[in-house]
């Protein structure tokens, strides 16, 4: 074989050799770009971008479905599990809240929140308050499902107020639904209601509990907190 044929080969072979190196090369770049920017993090959305993939932070609970776990999502859309970021507070242990709620500076009754170390929530409301002249009570019922919880974590969601965005929040969506017996009369007062939590690094939680059509049809929003952890 001519000599110069054989160089002229190796020559072409190394430099398909450089060109596949190079390839791959940027190959990995762009996927690391992308794990980094969370396009193809298990922890983004299945659709869309960085700009969009969080909740509104001004959404009323009601309209955040999207939040709640769906297991056939496996953690690859808002509604996937998914553990909370490095910024946020970890679930080292289950965690249970037990405070009161207030409309204004009028109290509204308790709740009590727990959350598991998986994401999970539930919790429950207990109250016997008044509204002009009528008395209502709100009792926990378990097995009727009455003012009782049920939902998760949801670290896609970001807090916001009118000092900014601050990421190291952990969102909390329970809903369920409510009952209220105006004692003295015979029918009650029930709809969707919906138990939410803000959870800060140092685990003092604030919230809502939000009802879309409370008494006579009227949304009501009750705030409580901030309020540290129970001791287990």
């Amino acid at each position: 074989m001519d000599r110069g044929h054989f160089q002229s080969d190796r020559t072409k072979s190394r430099s398909g050799f450089v060109l596949l190196v190079f390839v791959i090369a940027i190959g990995l770049m762009l996927l690391i770009t992308a794990l980094y920017m969370g396009t193809l993090s298990p922890f983004a959305p299945f659709e869309g971008t960085e700009a969009d993939r969080y909740s509104d932070p001004n959404a009323y609970p009601w309209e955040e479905g999207h939040l709640f776990i769906n297991k056939q999502l496996d953690g690859y859309h808002m509604g996937g599990r998914r553990g909370p970021f490095r910024a946020q507070p970890s679930l080292p242990r289950k965690l249970i809240y037990v405070t009161e709620v207030y409309d204004g500076d009028e109290p509204r009754g308790e709740i009590r929140l727990t959350i598991y170390k998986n994401g999970d929530a539930g919790g429950n409301w207990n109250a016997d308050f008044r509204i002009g002249r009528r008395r209502y009570l709100a009792v926990a019922e378990p097995e009727e499902r009455e003012n009782i919880f049920l939902g998760n974590t949801a670290p896609l969601k970001i807090y916001e107020d009118e000092n900014g965005k601050d990421r190291s929040r952990l969102y909390v969506i329970t809903a369920g639904f409510f009952r209220l017996q105006e004692l003295g009369k015979n029918n009650g007062v029930a709809g969707a209601a919906y138990l939410t939590a803000w959870i800060d690094k140092q685990y003092k939680a604030e919230g809502e509990l939000a009802m879309p059509s409370f008494i006579n049809g009227e949304a009501a929003i009750f705030y409580w907190g901030p309020v540290e952890p129970t001791e287990q």
